[in-house]
């Protein structure tokens, strides 16, 4: 993970971003409601140990997936501006790929524990290690996902901009399984505040997937380029 903390200091400028909008979301709700929205839980342990390690850690994985989806979007855009301007710093490009490899990493990681640490807490809750709840199923998408995207990186079947790419589409999955299950109103984790997440999902989803528009039509005529000089140099 020493990708993620270079001289350069863009990581520790972004994560304060998802931060403090987090701080804010989090005083203006309470503000506004006065009064805890999060009705009972069915059947919750006498302890709270394994609820809070499962919470801490899978908050810390999930975070690390919207930080790579931030990341994927600074690089869009730099990319974008280097295309429109001429003036392109491909050291810049690998640096930004190299951390966000690492924070892709760091979200593998600590998903991966924190799902586990929530199958042994639904087990001594519910009776139940795994039941397919669709929170779960949310959970269990962003570790197939992050891996997914390390495989291809290691096969060779995507390079920068595919690792970029494919981590705002990592940031819409942890969306929908932090908030977007909560709007389905089924399974044992559908509770919470819920009022005015499906607009904000859905206008999330969309800016995201402008980025990954912007980001394939720049390597479609990059590619198209490369092409076309190679063959006026034949």
């Amino acid at each position: 993970f020493q990708y993620c903390f270079t001289r350069m200091g863009i990581v520790p400028h972004i994560d304060s971003i998802p931060l403090n909008i987090g701080m804010y979301l989090g005083i203006k709700s309470a503000a506004s409601k006065a009064s805890d929205t999060i009705g009972q839980v069915v059947a919750v342990l006498n302890t709270n140990f394994w609820l809070a390690t499962h919470v801490t850690i899978i908050t810390m994985g999930y975070a690390a997936g919207l930080l790579a989806m931030i990341l994927g979007m600074v690089y869009v855009v730099v990319r974008l501006k280097a295309k429109l301007t001429g003036n392109a710093d491909k050291s810049f490009f690998r640096t930004l790929t190299k951390m966000n490899y690492g924070v892709i990493c760091f979200c593998l990681f600590f998903s991966i524990v924190g799902t586990v640490l929530g199958g042994i807490w639904a087990n001594y809750s519910w009776g139940r290690f795994w039941g397919w709840d669709p929170k779960e199923n949310g959970a269990l998408l962003i570790c197939i996902w992050t891996l997914v995207i390390l495989h291809a990186k290691m096969g060779g079947m995507i390079k920068d901009m595919g690792i970029q790419l494919n981590a705002i589409v990592l940031g819409g999955i942890v969306c929908f399984s932090w908030w977007g299950v909560n709007n389905l109103g089924v399974g044992l984790h559908s509770y919470g505040f819920t009022e005015g997440v499906r607009d904000a999902l859905w206008t999330a989803w969309g800016v995201m997937g402008l980025f990954i528009i912007a980001g394939m039509a720049i390597s479609f005529f990059e590619k198209r380029q490369k092409k076309e000089r190679r063959v006026a140099a034949a």
